[in-house]
């Protein structure tokens, strides 16, 4: 997080009070931000060397420094063992979307360093156990190769402790052969998450063992104290802001399916009614986890963002058939009840400190930039033409929602740039636009004054990351430059 602090800009000429007050609530909310992300980060810092120090001083530098080979082995293992659990603990608050979380980073960011952190803790759950168990062998006399096996063996048989850790631990070991690219791109989305719900039983299964007598969890008042807190805290996060929350919330608004539109080939519109939605507390951009109650969808919850600015009486996605869940909402009858998680992500206008704004988009990434596009026409918040929208697509029939973006930009007097050709290897654009020349020359084209605008893009991840890229290298910093990736 930077620790930048974005000053109030000046204002422009003709600038009218809504105008004004919007980006003064983006200065104060990017503050805030920044103010809670150290905090936070602080946090995180803290626990985990209150866990290194406690070790430590509880005699385990004394096994590190002066031990035998076989006791500064298994030092390691039980330092390792604990930072661990701690690191993943709090890839679970990650996950647990808690909102004063989810505001600060949003979901993109938080889902990349709960990735971070994995890629750091499962290795560190190996060394333990590797650790661990050659330190026991060489302690008992067992050599070589068989010698690891024999203890290894003799471990998991010696108590139901033991085991169910070794359970967990092949748990985590395939959670992150999961998340390698390569199996992502191979899983279907319901295999996938359900893959990865097994982390709480992971946790789950190593308690018994973390608590066993002589264990490093239980070495003092202290520690126990520190780790059962640690435990209540993120198991009560989970619980309240993944399972509780959720059922109330969609109880009490009782969102149901009203009708559903066909956008074009493929693509479909869901549209939802139910009780108090201004009350929900969503906003353009932000996207919820939506659970259809009917056969085939019920099990499996995705990540849809709103098509449309809530309006508080109803709630739009917009939804290309990309699989056998999404392709199947088409089927979708009036009436269906909807079990809604969110709102989630940070892809709004609330940290937008600019007059000027560049909305990207490309395939159906288009759905939270057209909710963004209303936001700005109806809350007036942006001066005529000050709005700037580029709509990437590879046909012309692959246009959803042109139309209605079109009438948008023309009734605030905005401006729509539609980019249409086949994909070329290493640009965002297609062949012509912008004249020649690197992408951020052909953007600084295609939108005069790019430098000074908010930037706000959504589409394909390698896309986006090629349009991140030329927008930074035409001038606009990357504290103004929004993007959130809803890959999984």
């Amino acid at each position: 997080m930077s620790n930048t602090m974005t000053s109030h800009p000046p204002t422009r000429p003709g600038t009218t009070e809504r105008v004004r007050r919007a980006i003064g609530r983006g200065v104060a909310f990017r503050r805030w931000r920044h103010r809670v992300a150290d905090l936070l980060e602080a946090l995180a810092v803290a626990a985990l060397m209150a866990v290194i120090v406690q070790f430590l001083l509880g005699g385990g530098s004394h096994d590190l420094l002066t031990g035998g080979a076989g006791a500064r082995l298994t030092a390691v293992g039980r330092l390792t063992g604990l930072v661990a659990m701690n690191l993943l603990l709090v890839q679970l608050v990650l996950a647990a979307r808690v909102p004063r979380v989810d505001r600060v980073y949003g979901m993109d960011r938080a889902l990349k360093a709960h990735r971070v952190l994995g890629r750091v803790t499962v290795p560190l759950v190996l060394v333990h156990v590797g650790t661990i168990v050659v330190g026991a062998a060489i302690g008992d006399g067992r050599t070589g190769v068989g010698g690891a096996v024999l203890e290894l063996l003799s471990m998991v048989t010696g108590g139901d402790d033991l085991l169910m850790a070794g359970v967990a631990t092949l748990l985590l070991v395939v959670i992150a052969v999961t998340s390698v690219q390569i199996a992502r791109r191979r899983l279907a989305y319901e295999t996938w998450h359900l893959v990865h719900l097994t982390a709480y039983a992971a946790v789950v299964l190593s308690i018994p063992h973390e608590l066993s007598q002589g264990s490093d969890f239980t070495a003092s008042a202290w520690t126990r104290a520190y780790w059962w807190a640690l435990w209540v805290l993120v198991g009560g996060s989970i619980l309240l802001w993944r399972v509780a929350v959720p059922v109330l919330r969609s109880a009490r608004h009782g969102i149901r399916v009203d009708h559903v539109v066909e956008e074009a080939d493929g693509v479909w519109s869901v549209v939802m009614r139910g009780r108090n939605l201004d009350r929900l507390g969503v906003r353009a951009g932000q996207f919820l986890n939506w659970r259809f109650v009917t056969p085939g969808l019920l099990l499996s919850a995705h990540p849809w963002s709103l098509s449309a600015a809530p309006n508080g009486r109803s709630l739009r996605i917009t939804v290309r058939g990309l699989g056998d869940h999404s392709a199947a909402v088409r089927d979708l009858r009036p009436g269906t009840f909807v079990l809604a998680e969110g709102p989630y992500g940070a892809f709004t206008t609330r940290a937008r400190v600019r007059h000027q704004v560049l909305l990207i988009a490309a395939g159906i990434g288009v759905t939270p930039v057209r909710a963004l596009l209303e936001e700005l026409v109806t809350e007036e918040h942006a001066l005529p033409g000050d709005v700037h929208v580029l709509y990437r697509a590879d046909a012309p029939d692959q246009l959803p929602l042109h139309d209605e973006i079109e009438r948008l930009a023309d009734l605030a007097g905005h401006r729509l740039q539609t980019l249409v050709g086949p994909p070329v290897r290493g640009s965002m654009l297609p062949a012509g636009a912008g004249g020649t020349g690197s992408d951020a020359e052909r953007l600084g084209r295609l939108v005069p004054g790019l430098a000074e605008h908010e930037v706000y893009l959504c589409g394909p991840p390698v896309w986006m990351s090629l349009v991140h890229k030329a927008v930074h290298r035409a001038g606009v910093p990357t504290t103004h430059i929004h993007d959130e990736r809803f890959g999984w």
